[in-house]
């Protein structure tokens, strides 16, 4: 009875069942590691010597464990590792990360943090050492799994119910079921509830994640002002949690504070500097308070450390490309010849790094001709624009709503008028829901009629919503029939159109009409790009209605 006591209190971990990936650019050191796996009894032990294999090596399997250096030479770093490992979903329930670095700097440890490995080693240390705590982490896992299988098959109200039993036997980590219980409940949007759970932590003892959630919620039920001011004391009381700086700079902004939230957001990159989501956000914000040379900054950080991300996007070059424009109009010669070069060498790096994409061409095509106006190289700007126009017929998807605003601002600058009324013809045919997009349309287009009947394609899509939602797929045919006269491009009309169609499908008598309609307004639909965050359901209404006609 004792020594089956003891064995729960110290379970033993069988190291020769776990797979093992080490991934460290020094070679001695990964023989190193290897040697002190091996003698806790690991067999199955891969190496990799960068970042890139890293990914690579987790696609084709999931590890058990993952040892991490931090900084990778010239390849991604072990926070960029992490970060993609767990957005493409490439680790199992139960896998162990442990981020390892050589420097104890505030900005390297804060970025090695950022996205919560499961532990953290400073070198040296010992085989001993990196037992315990693999040890623990490993056990933690274990004790947890059962509500995070569930939670990764989104049954929100079984893990629920499975982490209040789970408390009572594993009181130790009652705060990471709880954790995992609040997440359950946000998910759910039970906010109330997660809410009263948060709350009562938070009265017991001031935990940080247990305060993210109730500013979380306070934002979600849009309770702004409690939320900035929780974020707020968040920051003070832990300066180190930046998580919350980011929650209460986007709190400030939609609060209309737009310079409190930028000053918030330089106090997070200074103390963690490579997270590329939070420069690009500040470099945004300082555009818009016309702080040219902290958007420069931003950006020039964002290209710098998103070199080897797969989160890095065109946006970060272009951005950085303009703010520079926007410094040359107002500086001396001395900074010109440094400014323009710097400039080529970010648009050399954005067309090689997405040559394979038409429609980043084109925007960097139009982006080099405008900022070339600035310069007043002539002869450039034309060769860019000749460019833009041999880029803009190959395009075969939709640009994005901001994407269609800036080069539409570049092509007007330029006297491009006519190319820039037909990308807003199409932008404002397919994003006619977004105000804030309508609004910046509307200044841009010299087409009257443009706005006027986008917003009536867009009463007759709220319209078919509508009835679509009490069921009567009739009336939300005629409404999408009509706003697709309107709008025959809009990715979202013909959807909702075909969904509609589906549903009056399945218990109508004469089902072959709209299942070939379905079918023939799917076919029509050609410029989504699986990118595009719609082209999950449009493959999985292609899918539905073809097993329909297979059906009849």
């Amino acid at each position: 009875m004792s020594e089956n006591v003891l064995l729960a209190k110290k379970p033993l971990v069988r190291y020769s069942q776990k797979t093992v990936l080490i991934i460290e650019d020094f070679t001695e050191f990964a023989r190193s590691l290897r040697g002190m796996m091996q003698r806790m009894g690991s067999k199955n032990i891969s190496l990799v010597y960068n970042g890139e294999d890293a990914i690579q090596a987790c696609r084709e399997r999931k590890f058990d464990i993952i040892l991490s250096d931090y900084n990778l030479g010239n390849t991604k770093d072990g926070q960029q590792v992490l970060e993609e490992l767990i957005s493409f979903n490439l680790l199992k329930t139960n896998s162990v990360f442990i981020m390892i670095t050589a420097e104890n700097t505030t900005a390297m440890v804060m970025g090695a943090l950022e996205f919560q490995p499961d532990s953290y080693l400073t070198k040296p240390f010992s085989g001993s050492i990196l037992k315990s705590r693999l040890d623990k982490a490993i056990h933690k896992k274990e004790i947890l799994s059962p509500v995070s299988q569930l939670m990764n098959k989104k049954r929100w109200k079984e893990a629920i119910s499975t982490s209040d039993e789970l408390i009572q036997q594993h009181p130790k980590f009652r705060m990471a079921f709880l954790r995992l219980k609040f997440n359950c409940l946000r998910k759910l949007k039970a906010y109330d509830k997660a809410l009263e759970l948060t709350t009562q932590i938070v009265n017991e003892r001031p935990i940080p994640w247990a305060m993210l959630g109730v500013g979380e919620i306070f934002y979600a039920k849009n309770e702004l002002t409690k939320a900035a001011d929780l974020f707020t004391d968040m920051t003070n009381e832990f300066p180190m949690v930046i998580e919350a700086y980011d929650w209460l700079a986007k709190v400030l902004h939609e609060q209309g504070r737009p310079i409190e939230a930028q000053n918030t957001l330089l106090k997070a990159v200074e103390r963690s500097p490579k997270a590329l989501h939070r420069q690009k956000l500040l470099g945004d914000i300082a555009e818009e308070n016309d702080d040219v040379d902290t958007m420069t900054q931003a950006f020039r950080q964002a290209v710098k450390f998103g070199k080897n991300s797969a989160f890095s996007t065109p946006d970060e070059y272009i951005k950085l490309t303009k703010s520079i424009g926007m410094q040359l109009k107002g500086n001396s010669d001395a900074d010109r010849s440094k400014l323009i070069a710097e400039s080529e060498t970010v648009f050399e790096s954005l067309d090689r790094r997405f040559k394979e994409n038409p429609t980043v061409q084109f925007r960097s095509a139009v982006a080099h001709a405008d900022f070339s106006s600035i310069t007043q190289d002539e002869q450039k700007m034309q060769k860019y624009l000749n460019a833009a126009n041999k880029y803009y017929n190959r395009i075969e998807e939709h640009i994005g709503s901001k994407e269609s605003i800036e080069i539409s601002e570049s092509l007007k600058h330029l006297g491009q008028n006519e190319l820039a009324e037909s990308i807003l013809e199409e932008a404002v045919e397919q994003y006619f829901d977004d105000p804030d997009f309508l609004q910046k349309a509307e200044k841009l287009t010299t087409n009257k009629n443009l706005i006027a009947n986008s917003k009536k394609a867009n009463q007759l899509n709220n319209k078919a919503i509508e009835s679509f939602r009490v069921k009567d797929f009739s009336s939300a045919i005629d409404y999408f029939s009509q706003a697709s006269e309107i709008a025959p491009n809009n990715v979202n009309i013909n959807l909702n159109h075909v969904q509609s169609l589906l549903k009056r499908a399945q218990s109508s008598k004469n089902k072959n009409n709209d299942l070939s309609k379905a079918e023939k307004i799917l076919s029509s639909i050609t410029k989504l790009s699986p990118e595009d965050s719609r082209y999950s359901r449009y493959s999985e209404l292609s899918r539905l209605t073809q097993l329909m006609i297979q059906s009849l």
